[in-house]
């Protein structure tokens, strides 16, 4: 498997990870007699930007790993 598509894999798991983890603290400030009223909307902006600042990285890191992938490919050549 390239770099590329296992950048791509890992991008996909982390999102996958975020978007668990902001569902399991979502429900249990839902279910907390103790949370606070707008501890979802909190939740839900931190959360959201850290699901928004892995996703805006993505494509550097996508660009930087094909990279990659092309100077070994050059170098397996020589």
């Amino acid at each position: 498997m390239s770099r590329a598509a296992r950048t791509i894999v890992l991008v996909v798991v982390i999102e996958a990870c975020l978007a668990g983890l902001w569902a399991y603290l979502a429900n249990l400030a839902a279910t907390s007699h103790g949370a606070s009223p707008d501890a979802g909307r909190v939740i839900g902006r931190t959360m959201g930007a850290a699901m928004g600042v892995v996703l805006g990285l993505s494509p550097f890191l996508v660009l930087l790993a094909r990279s990659n992938d092309r100077k070994a490919a050059a170098r397996k050549g020589d």
